[in-house]
Parts: structure tokens; sequence; C-alpha cells
């Protein structure tokens, strides 16, 4: 199995889980910066954030994504605005700059911003580094459809029946993932008093660990979705969203 690391945003930091070989481990990390030093020999790293931005309109691969989760499971998917408006002071200016005007910004996406930004000049800073396909977009509620037969779960992930609708589909998967979300909520949420990441926070644990075994499969097995001639001039790489379609 490859050495593949999946990782999303829990509230103050990131959460990472990493698969190697028979071991797979949760851990926390504060920056992306932080994570790379631990993980910059991963063969994948796959993370929900957007990668790639658009000087104007919508990218193709959010619009995809939506599409195919469909019914209830398409509003966890936020449009990314454009580099300009990312790079706005505020929400209001970033409304302003955003191209076409009716591409509105998304309250929600406004509070990942920093995360965007903090992704962007990484993969900018780094990019010498950074192996082809190394660090790639994904969202768990595509990789758990992939893993599901192609059907996206319907109960929301906050939702004790969602959770557990998600964990079943990483016992499907591989036990040990069950094994190692359990082993990170007891190390990252406790002392109650100082937790790493808030016990309302464990679903982004279940969305770390569905990435990472996603990114298990290889860059090369996995499903890209994305538009041929969409890719971002700065970072001079493609803008593409991918999973991994389970037979």
């Amino acid at each position: 199995m490859a050495n593949a690391v999946g990782v999303d945003w829990a509230g103050n930091g990131w959460v990472a889980a990493s698969i190697e070989a028979e071991s797979t481990a949760v851990e926390f990390f504060p920056t992306i910066l932080n994570l790379w030093r631990r993980h910059r020999d991963a063969d994948l790293v796959l993370i929900d954030i957007p990668i790639g931005l658009r000087e104007s309109g919508k990218r193709a691969c959010d619009l995809a994504v939506k599409d195919a989760l469909g019914g209830q499971r398409h509003g966890s998917v936020f449009l990314t605005p454009t580099r300009e408006a990312i790079y706005a002071p505020n929400i209001e200016a970033a409304k302003a700059r955003q191209d076409p005007a009716e591409f509105s910004v998304q309250n929600q996406v406004w509070a990942i911003v920093p995360r965007i930004r903090e992704l962007d000049g990484f993969l900018h800073e780094f990019a010498a580094q950074i192996g082809t396909d190394q660090i790639l977009e994904a969202h768990p509620e595509l990789c758990f459809a992939g893993f599901n037969g192609g059907t996206p779960i319907e109960a929301s992930k906050s939702t004790e029946a969602g959770r557990d609708a998600r964990l079943a589909v990483l016992k499907s998967v591989d036990p040990h993932l069950v094994e190692a979300y359990e082993a990170g909520v007891d190390r990252l949420t406790e002392p109650s008093y100082a937790p790493m990441i808030g016990a309302s926070k464990t679903d982004d644990i279940v969305d770390a660990l569905v990435l990472a075994a996603t990114a298990a499969h290889g860059a090369d097995q996995l499903t890209r979705l994305s538009a041929k001639a969409e890719r971002d001039p700065v970072l001079d790489r493609p803008i593409e969203i991918v999973y991994f379609q389970a037979e």
C-alpha cells in the first residue's frame, strides 16, 4: 500500500491521516508547512481545500462534483472564488472583485479563505520540492461515494447516522481505518479542557481517513474531474478534483 496522506481542516489546525504498509495514524498539524515537514516523502497527499484558482468564472471541477453528488450532498460543495477575490481584504471587496459579478462569494467559502491562501502560497513557494501529482485536491463526500458503489451518503456527516454510515464505508475498505478513527478521537479531543480539536470536529478525522484511503490507491488509479483547458496560470498546474471509483 502506498505511503498515503489525507488532510482536512479541523477548525484550528489540520488533521492528517496517514497510511503506510500496515500502519494507519491520525495526527494534528497547526500549518501546512508543519505537515509537509512530516510527510514530504509521501507518495500522495490528498487535501480537502481548493488547489488551483481561476482568473474568472467558476471552476469546472466544482460544478462536476456538485453534479456527481446530486441530491442533498451537492450542497457540501462550495464554489471556489477567483484568485483576485481570494486575496481580497474582506468579503465585500471579494464580492466586488469576483468575475462575473453574479458569481458571488459564499459566506461558508470566505470562512476557509485563509486556508486557501495558506495552501496556495505553500504550493507556490515549494513548487520545486513537490513532485508531480504529489499533492492533489479531493472532496471527502465524493471519495465516500466512490467507495460506496458510486452512491453518495445522504445523511449529513455531522449527525450520528451520517457518522455511522461513513465509518461503515471505511470499515468495508479496511477495518484499521475505524481503529485509527477511534484512536484519533481519543488523542485529539482529550483532555476535554485542552483538546487539539473540539469534539464537534471529529467528522474531520473521518474525512481525513477517507482521503488517505483514496490516496492509498495511487495517483495513477484516480479519476480526475477537470476541464482540459482549466489551468491555474500562477501555479502552472491543472485545476482538478480526484477520487477513486471502486468496482
